[in-house]
């Protein structure tokens, strides 16, 4: 079984002033909030065991999950970097699914990894047994590594270190023999990070 993390918990110091995982975007028919939008591409891509990891917002961000079946994670401490929403993400993680075989991190202001992303991942992830079978596997679009990212249980300590501004790149950049990269020939799916690349995803996802 794997667990999931969504970092949501980010100052958007790049957005408006506003929080940017509230603003709306189209979900197939219906108009939804982004960090709605990952949330459903993690559903999709068979995914269950979600921990959502809030900061900034936090109340506003987990009313706009209402009805979502995801755990939360407050991180009072999100203005001090990402690592700080790794840490507490993966630690709540695993005190809630201890038998999990790893955890894959994704990012909340990313919403296209549900694009067939995810779902590509978990099938060069997993054995016959359900089992992960390596200890880091990453996507790469056109040689450029990306996101969400899947680390076996054993690289937890790992992650529990890392600090700073930084996620589980730090750890994926420790040693890359031990990653499996699952390619792709497309562009990486974009953060959503300005007012401008959220007016690039509103036009893909109308389109």
């Amino acid at each position: 079984m794997i667990a999931t993390v969504l970092l949501a918990a980010g100052s958007a110091r790049r957005f408006d002033g506003t929080q940017k995982l509230l603003a709306t975007v189209r979900s197939g028919d219906a108009e939804v909030a982004l960090v709605r939008h990952s949330i459903a591409g993690l559903l999709g891509a068979g995914l269950r065991e979600i921990v959502v990891v809030i900061g900034r917002d936090a109340e506003a961000v987990r009313q706009s999950l209402d009805g979502v079946e995801v755990r939360f994670a407050l991180n009072p401490d999100y203005a001090a970097g990402m690592s700080t929403s790794l840490r507490k993400g993966v630690v709540e993680a695993f005190r809630l699914w201890p038998n999990a075989d790893g955890v894959l991190v994704a990012l909340g202001d990313q919403p296209l990894t549900g694009t067939g992303i995810i779902e590509a991942l978990l099938s060069n992830a997993l054995d016959d047994d359900a089992h992960v079978r390596h200890a880091i596997v990453a996507p790469r679009f056109r040689g450029e590594v990306g996101n969400p990212v899947l680390f076996a249980r054993g690289l937890v300590p790992e992650l529990l270190e890392v600090s700073g501004d930084r996620g589980g790149r730090a750890v994926l950049e420790r040693d890359e023999s031990r990653v499996c990269y699952v390619d792709f020939d497309r562009a990486m799916p974009a953060d959503v990070d300005t007012v401008s690349d959220l007016a690039v995803l509103t036009n893909i996802s109308r389109s």
